[in-house]
């Protein structure tokens, strides 16, 4: 239900995201165009309105005519004007000297065709963009002249130039947000993660309160069973039928309390003593402990000096276990490699064993509680191990060997 819950969040959040993105794009891509084709306008209007003055001052009378179209067309905004007839004669330019030449374009009689205005966007010879506008003149005896205005298109090219620098920032805040989004997904995706651990975590102490209880009312009363019949054995003759039953029942609950004994044990809270410990004598007690009436041969590789910081006691019950484990697996014949190595912060304790290995459905299933190939396991060995490694702040981990036969078990503590 929880992996439902933080797939919807995510999916849902992406969704949003997208759709607040495409919104931001779209909208900076039509503010965008607007500007640029206000600007045009700008220039337009601009251009017309010269060009309406000059056309009014053209209509009017008298020898000044030429100085004040000179006046009108000499707005800073205008690069050049010219007023040119049907042969392309120019018969007026911003610049004197070019009165009286003639255009190179030759099209005089083309934009008188098109009708009043036209316009276009250029490149001065100076590499400098401009707007050109052309205008048709109507004098009042019914000729027609061209006036072409050039304009600079600097501030209209400032203003688009600002507006586009809207994509920068919408950049940054898309950017910004996704980031956000990420994070609170991540936030969002761990506080769930979180929810379900507690509730595991809460659940799994209820079923070991359950199981301690359990355990030490079965404790007690197998310790009735187990007294009674030992005393029963006792009282019964080698000659009597009945002695090879006490036998397989005195076996039987001796099962039964070292089953309860380490329910007990795996169940229980546990308590660390963390200090520094020296692992070569701690490795040289647990070989006496989980090595008795080992035949198979020994290999130690470990420095004296390399101390971790640990739990003695509990780290000497897990190694212990994996050499027992490790002397299982070869079944009584073999070669039993223990090594210690220091790399940086870390000390890796190492039990390798030449035995068979472990299959491919044992490997996710080797620290799950009661899980065991043994016939006469627990399968309560790697659990507990796991269980107080990792609160001593340590790794533990079992596979196959790479480059030869058989298991390794390693244990990853701190260095002292």
């Amino acid at each position: 239900m929880r992996y439902y819950l933080s797939s919807i969040i995510r999916v849902s959040l992406f969704f949003l995201l997208a759709f607040l993105s495409v919104v931001m794009i779209y909208t900076t891509h039509q503010n965008s165009q607007v500007v640029q084709s206000l600007a045009r306008r700008s220039l337009e209007s601009t251009a017309l309105a010269l060009s309406m003055a000059a056309e009014n001052a053209l209509r009017r009378s008298g020898t000044g005519r030429e100085t004040e179209i000179r006046d009108i067309l000499s707005d800073r905004v205008v690069a050049y004007a010219l007023i040119a007839r049907h042969d392309d004669t120019i018969l007026f330019h911003t610049n004197p000297t070019l009165v009286g030449t003639k255009l190179h374009d030759n099209d005089v009689k083309q934009q008188l065709a098109k009708g009043n205005v036209s316009s276009r966007e250029i490149t001065l010879g100076t590499g400098i963009p401009a707007y050109e506008f052309n205008f048709t003149l109507h004098h009042p005896d019914g000729s027609e002249e061209l006036l072409r205005l050039i304009l600079h298109t600097s501030q209209a090219d400032m203003i688009v130039s600002r507006a586009e620098r809207m994509w920068w920032l919408v950049g940054i805040m898309l950017a910004l947000l996704w980031t956000a989004g990420l994070l609170l997904e991540r936030t969002a995706t761990r506080y769930i993660r979180l929810q379900a651990q507690q509730e595991e975590q809460k659940r799994l102490t209820l079923i070991g309160q359950m199981t301690a209880v359990l355990a030490h009312e079965i404790r007690n009363a197998l310790a009735s069973i187990k007294g009674y019949a030992q005393w029963v054995n006792e009282k019964t003759a080698e000659s009597e039928p009945s002695k090879p039953a006490m036998g397989a029942i005195l076996q039987g609950t001796g099962r039964i309390e070292s089953l309860v004994n380490e329910i007990l044990l795996f169940s229980k809270q546990e308590a660390y003593t963390i200090e520094p410990v020296g692992i070569a004598p701690l490795m040289d007690e647990a070989a006496g402990s989980g090595l008795t009436g080992w035949q198979g041969k020994t290999e130690l590789e470990i420095d004296p000096g390399i101390l971790v910081m640990a739990d003695r006691e509990k780290l000497l019950r897990t190694l212990v276990n994996g050499m027992r484990n490790a002397v299982d697996a070869m079944g009584g014949d073999g070669v039993l490699h223990i090594g210690v190595s220091a790399e940086g912060r870390w000390v890796t304790l190492r039990i390798e064993d030449s035995g068979p290995g472990l299959s491919a459905e044992e490997v996710p299933r080797l620290f799950t509680p009661f899980y065991t190939t043994k016939t006469e396991g627990t399968g309560l060995g790697l659990a507990y191990a796991k269980k107080v490694v990792e609160g001593m702040g340590g790794i533990i981990n079992l596979e196959n060997q790479k480059y030869k036969q058989g298991a390794i078990l390693s244990i990853k503590l701190p260095a002292s």
